[in-house]
C-alpha cells in the first residue's frame, strides 16, 4: 500500500561502485550527558563501524552502543539490512538471529570479533557482474510468474502500480527525461521475455533503447469527481496486459486535474518490480526529475550490477552443498503436506479468479504500542507479536491447530541488490503449532522461533520449495498457503523536488492473489491493516468481522498477555451487549411465535403415506416430507392433500418433498399445477429458459457468483404468491438454495427502522442497459415505445426515456408487508438485488467512477426518494446470513416456497446444475390492504 506523504530521509555518500563510502560518513555525535560518554561512545574499530552501520539503516544521527537496536526502532527488515552490511564490512556470515540475541553494539561487536577470531569467513560466492550476452537465464521467481502468464497471457493479475500526485509547476519533458533514465539504469526495464523449445529466457535491449513517452490526459473535473476519475484512470492501467515478449514492461500515464494538480499512474509487470522497487523508482525519480527541472545531469551513479547479474548469480548459488542444506531444512518444517486451511465456507471456482477487494482497518495507536512493549519482553518484533495474534485468530475461525500463513520477504540480503529495481522478493511459509491450548506469551515464542528458522532459509526460492515438495496441481488455488500475513515495513520515502509537492495517491484494490492477505504498516497514527480478499470466497461482511475479531483478540492480549488462547476474548464489550440484547429479543419473537402458532394445529395423525419431519431437530423450516413406501406418485398425494399442504406452507413457509422419484419437469410440472391450476408463464425480469408447458429453467447467472436473498418479483407491481425448485442435476459442489424466513428478519429489525421501512416504503429504480442488464426490448417483449409506456402506466410505473434509446423507470413497493392469509407482517423486498452496496466492491468502484448512481442499471431507495445508508443493508445482510437454511440439493427434490413468507437465494457452484422453476397464484399489490 502506498503512505499518505512522503517523509524525507537521510543520503549516504556512495563510492563509485555504488557501495556505502564509509569514510565519507560523519562521525557519531557523542551522547549529550558527558558521564555516559564512556560506556556509550564506540571504543572499538568494529564497534565504530557498527555505529556507522546503525545510524546509516536506522536513519539516526547518533547511536548509543548499548542501546537496543529493536527499542531504536528496528525490524526485520531492517536487522536483515544491517546483516548484509556486516557481511560485506566485516567478511564473516551471522545468522539474523544473531542481532535478536545480541541486540546491542556492544554486544554485536564481540559476536563479530569472536567470528572473525575463528575464521568464519563468508561462504557464499560474491555477486558480481555476469559477462554480458544476448540471453539470460530467469530467476526462479521470474520463471513462476513467465509459466503463469503463459497459461493466460492476456490477464492483469501480475500488474503492479504507484500513483504519485505531484502539485505545482509540472516540468513535464523533465519528468519523462527522468523516467527515460530510469529505464536506461535499470537493465530490468529494458528486459523482454522469450522462449526457446518451451524454456524462458531474458533478453536486455541496448541503452539506446531506452525511451519512455508519457501517456497523457487531460480530465479537468471538479473536486468531487477526482478521486473517481483517478481510480478509474488507474484500474484501466491495472487492467491492461503486458506482453512480456514485446511490450516494455513500465508504463506511465500522467493525468492533470488542473493546471497544477497532476497524477502520475507508473504500472510495471511484477516479473521486473517488487514493492522495494517501487520504493527505488520513486527514490531515483525524485532525484533524477529535481536535477533535470534545474538543468543539472544525474546525480546517480551507475549500478555496479544489474538483475541479470542476479539472476546468474541465484542459479550458480542454488547448487550442491547450499542447495541440499536449505531443501533439508523446509522440508523438515513444512513435511510433505500442503495446507488445507480453508476460511471461507463457499464453494472454491475451479479456477482461481483473482478477483478482489480491501477492507482497511485502523488499530488504535495505544494498542499498537502496548503490543510492541509486549513483543519486546519476549525477543520478538511487532511482526511477529501481530503474526501470533492473527494465527491464534485463524486457529479460534477453524478449529485447526496447524496454522500456516505465508508472508512477503525483501530479499535483499546483499548490500548489491538494494538500489536494484527487480523481482527479488520471496515468499516465506510460516509455520505455527497451537496445540496444548497454550499462553500466548509462549505462543509468541513460538512463532519467534518459526520466523527466525525462516529467516535464516530465506535464499531458497518459493518456486523451487513447491518444486521440491510437489504439492498437488490444483488451479483453484496457491500451492503450499493460501493466506497471507505481511509487515510492509519498506521504506518508499523520498525528498519531493523543489517547488512540487508529492504525495502518494491510493488508487484501489481490485486484484487478490491468495484466498485472503493482511498487510500491516506501523503507521505513527497507529497500526493501519488493509484486508485483501478474494470476494470469490469472501464478502465485506464477512471480512468486516474477522477484522473486528481479530481487534478485539488484540486487545485482549494487551490487556492480558498470558492469557490461554481459547480464553481471549474474540468480541468487543459493545458486539457482547448487542448479541445479548439479540438473544433476548429471540427469546421474546420464539414465545410470540409458538403462541401464535397454537391456533394452526395440524393432525400429523392423519396423514398417511408419508414421513414429516425436520432437516435437523429444531429447525422449522423447511418442512420436510418423504414417502413411506416406494411407489407414491407426488402429484397425485399432493392433490389429495391439498388443504394439508395448504396449512403446513403457511406454517413452515417452505416444505421439501425428498425421495419421491421426480423423474422429469413434466412430472413436477404436473404437481405443481395440481396445487394451482394456473402457473405463470409470462415471466420478464430475467430471459429464462421453457423447459416445456409452464416450466421454466432457473436464473441464468454465472456460476460463480452468488445470487442474493430476494422475495420473487418483489420490485414488481404483481409477484407470485407459490413458487416451486425441482432439481433435475445437483452440481458437483454448492448451487444449494439457501432460504430465510422473512417475518423473523422482519421481528429481528431495531423497531425504529421497521417502522422506517414500513412508512415509507421503497422506490426501485430501473435503467434498462443492454450488455449490463436486460434491455427494456427485452423485459418488455416489444420494441414500441407506445406499447411500453402503456404498460407502465398499467402497472403503476414511473418512466422516462433517456438519452441513448435508454428508459429509467421508478416503481413504489412496500419493504414490509402483511401477509393476507396469517395476517403476519414479513419483511418482503429485492433489496440485496438492487442497493448499489451489494456490488462487488471493484464493479460499484468502476461503475461509479463511469456514471452517476442514479444512472446505474438498478438500485433502490427509501419511498421518499432518500438513499438507504449501507450501514442500514449491512446489518439487513447480517440477519439473513445468521438465520439462512441451506441443504445440498439431491436429485429429485421438490421444494416449495411461500414466496411472501419466504426468501431465497443460490450459492455459486461447480460443475453442470439444473434446477428448474414453477410460479403460480400471483398476487397484485394494488389488491392488498397493506
Amino acid at each position: 500500500m502506498v503512505p499518505s506523504l512522503f517523509v524525507p530521509i537521510a543520503e549516504f555518500p556512495l563510492t563509485p561502485n555504488g557501495k556505502i563510502d564509509r569514510a565519507a560518513l560523519p562521525d557519531p555525535e557523542p551522547a549529550l550527558d558527558p558521564s555516559r560518554e564512556s560506556s556509550e561512545t564506540p571504543r572499538s574499530a568494529v564497534e565504530e563501524l557498527l555505529a556507522q552501520i546503525w545510524m546509516e539503516v536506522l536513519q539516526l544521527s547518533r547511536v548509543g552502543i548499548r542501546e537496543d537496536f529493536f527499542e531504536l526502532g528496528g525490524h526485520s527488515l531492517l536487522a536483515t539490512r544491517v546483516a548484509s552490511r556486516i557481511r560485506d564490512s566485516f567478511a564473516v556470515e551471522l545468522p539474523l538471529r544473531t542481532l535478536f540475541e545480541s541486540p546491542t553494539i556492544a554486544s554485536l561487536a564481540e559476536r563479530i570479533e569472536s567470528a572473525q577470531r575463528a575464521a568464519e569467513g563468508i561462504e557464499t560466492a560474491p555477486l558480481r557482474r555476469a559477462p554480458r550476452t544476448e540471453t539470460y537465464p530467469l530467476s526462479f521467481a521470474q520463471q513462476r510468474l513467465w509459466f503463469v502468464q503463459q497459461l493466460e497471457p492476456d490477464a492483469a493479475h501480475y500488474n503492479v502500480q504507484r500513483a504519485i500526485r505531484m502539485s505545482g509547476e509540472l516540468d513535464e519533458p523533465g519528468l519523462e527525461r527522468a523516467l527515460t533514465e530510469i529505464i536506461r539504469r535499470h537493465e530490468s526495464l529494458r528486459t523482454t521475455f522469450g522462449s526457446l523449445d518451451g524454456a524462458p529466457f531474458q533478453t536486455v535491449r541496448e541503452k539506446a533503447a531506452a525511451s519512455l513517452r508519457i501517456d497523457r490526459l487531460d480530465a479537468r473535473v471538479s473536486e468531487e469527481e477526482r478521486t473517481a476519475q483517478v481510480m478509474m484512470r488507474a484500474m484501466e492501467e491495472r487492467r491492461r496486459p503486458f506482453d512480456l515478449a514485446r511490450d516494455p514492461l513500465l508504463r506511465a500515464r500522467l493525468i492533470r486535474l488542473k493546471p497544477q494538480d497532476h497524477v502520475l499512474i507508473l504500472t510495471l509487470h511484477h516479473i521486473v518490480c517488487d514493492a522495494w522497487s517501487l520504493g527505488v523508482l520513486e527514490r531515483e525519480l525524485s532525484m533524477l526529475y529535481g536535477a533535470f527541472s534545474g538543468g543539472r545531469p544525474s546525480p546517480l551513479p551507475d549500478l555496479p550490477i544489474q538483475y541479470p547479474d542476479y539472476a546468474v548469480w541465484q542459479r550458480q548459488f542454488l547448487t550442491g552443498d547450499t542447495l541440499a542444506r536449505l531443501l533439508s531444512y523446509w522440508r523438515g518444517v513444512l513435511g510433505t503436506e500442503s495446507s488445507n486451511l480453508t476460511l471461507s465456507r463457499r464453494p472454491r471456482p475451479a479456477v482461481q479468479s483473482y478477483r478482489g477487494a480491501r477492507h482497511s482497518q485502523r488499530l488504535p495507536f495505544e494498542l499498537t504500542e502496548k503490543l510492541r512493549t509486549i513483543g519486546r519482553e519476549e525477543g520478538a518484533t511487532l511482526f511477529m507479536l501481530l503474526l501470533a495474534g492473527f494465527q491464534a485468530l485463524l486457529s479460534r475461525e477453524t478449529g485447526h491447530t496447524d496454522i500456516r500463513v505465508g508472508t512477503d520477504i525483501a530479499n535483499r540480503s546483499r548490500v548489491e541488490t538494494e538500489n536494484l529495481i527487480g523481482f527479488f522478493v520471496n515468499l516465506l511459509v510460516l509455520r505455527a503449532d497451537l496445540s496444548g491450548n497454550p499462553r500466548f506469551r509462549e505462543l509468541i515464542g513460538r512463532v519467534r522461533e518459526a520466523a527466525l528458522g525462516a529467516y535464516a532459509h530465506q535464499d531458497l526460492p518459493f518456486e523451487r520449495l513447491v518444486e521440491e515438495l510437489k504439492p498437488e496441481r490444483d488451479l483453484s488455488r496457491n500451492p503450499l498457503v493460501q493466506i497471507l500475513f505481511v509487515m510492509q515495513n519498506v521504506q518508499r520515502s523520498s525528498v519531493p523536488p523543489s517547488g512540487l509537492a508529492w504525495s502518494g495517491v491510493d488508487a484501489g484494490t481490485d486484484v487478490a492473489r491468495f484466498d485472503l492477505a493482511v498487510f500491516a504498516n506501523d503507521t505513527d497514527d497507529g497500526l493501519l491493516a488493509n484486508w485483501v480478499y478474494n470476494t470469490d470466497l469472501f464478502d465485506a461482511a464477512e471480512i468486516r468481522g474477522m477484522a473486528g475479531r481479530f481487534q478485539s483478540l488484540l486487545e485482549d492480549v494487551g490487556k492480558r498477555p498470558d492469557t490461554r488462547l481459547e480464553r481471549l476474548a474474540m468480541v468487543s464489550e459493545n458486539e457482547r451487549e448487542r448479541l445479548a440484547q439479540e438473544k433476548s429479543d429471540r427469546r421474546g419473537a420464539q414465545s410470540a411465535r409458538l403462541r401464535s402458532m397454537r391456533r394452526k394445529g395440524i393432525d400429523l395423525s392423519q396423514i398417511r403415506e408419508v414421513k414429516v419431519g425436520q432437516l435437523a431437530e429444531g429447525q422449522t423450516l423447511p418442512l420436510v416430507i418423504e414417502p413411506e413406501g416406494e411407489s407414491l406418485d407426488l402429484a397425485e398425494w399432493g392433490r389429495k392433500e391439498e388443504a394439508f399442504l395448504g396449512t403446513s406452507l403457511l406454517k413452515h413457509g417452505a416444505i421439501l418433498f425428498r425421495g419421491f422419484g421426480v423423474k422429469s419437469a413434466e412430472e413436477f410440472e404436473r404437481f405443481a399445477s395440481g396445487l394451482c391450476p394456473e402457473l405463470f408463464g409470462e415471466y420478464g425480469d430475467l430471459p429464462r429458459e421453457s423447459v416445456g408447458g409452464r416450466v421454466y429453467g432457473s436464473t441464468p447467472y454465472p456460476s460463480d457468483q452468488p445470487i442474493l436473498f430476494h422475495n420473487e418479483s418483489a420490485h414488481m407491481h404483481r409477484w407470485p404468491m407459490k413458487i416451486w425448485f425441482y432439481c433435475v442435476l445437483p452440481s458437483r459442489s454448492g448451487g444449494e438454495t439457501p432460504i430465510v424466513d422473512c417475518r423473523e428478519i422482519y421481528r429481528r429489525l431495531d423497531p425504529a427502522l421497521r417502522q422506517r421501512f414500513s412508512d415509507k416504503g421503497l422506490i426501485y429504480l430501473r435503467n434498462y442497459t443492454e450488455g449490463l442488464d436486460v434491455s427494456w426490448q427485452g423485459f418488455y417483449g416489444t420494441d414500441d415505445r407506445r406499447r411500453v409506456e402503456e404498460a407502465c402506466v398499467r402497472a403503476g410505473t414511473e418512466y422516462e426515456w433517456t438519452k441513448g434509446n435508454g428508459l429509467r423507470t421508478r416503481q413504489r413497493c412496500p419493504a414490509v408487508i402483511r401477509h393476507p392469509q396469517t395476517g403476519e407482517m414479513s419483511f418482503f423486498n429485492q433489496l440485496q438485488l438492487h442497493h448499489v452496496s451489494f456490488l462487488e466492491p471493484a464493479v460499484r468502484e468502476s461503475l461509479l467512477a463511469m456514471m452517476r448512481e442514479e444512472d446505474l442499471p438498478r438500485n433502490v431507495y427509501y419511498g421518499d426518494g432518500s438513499r438507504i445508508e449501507d450501514s442500514v443493508t449491512q446489518e439487513i445482510l447480517a440477519f439473513y446470513r445468521e438465520t439462512a437454511v441451506q441443504f445440498p440439493w439431491q436429485a429429485g427434490d421438490v421444494l416449495m416456497v411461500n414466496n411472501m413468507l419466504v426468501a431465497h437465494s443460490r450459492n455459486p457452484y461447480v460443475g453442470p446444475r439444473k434446477i428448474v422453476v414453477a410460479m403460480g397464484e400471483m398476487v397484485n399489490q394494488r389488491e392488498l390492504p397493506i
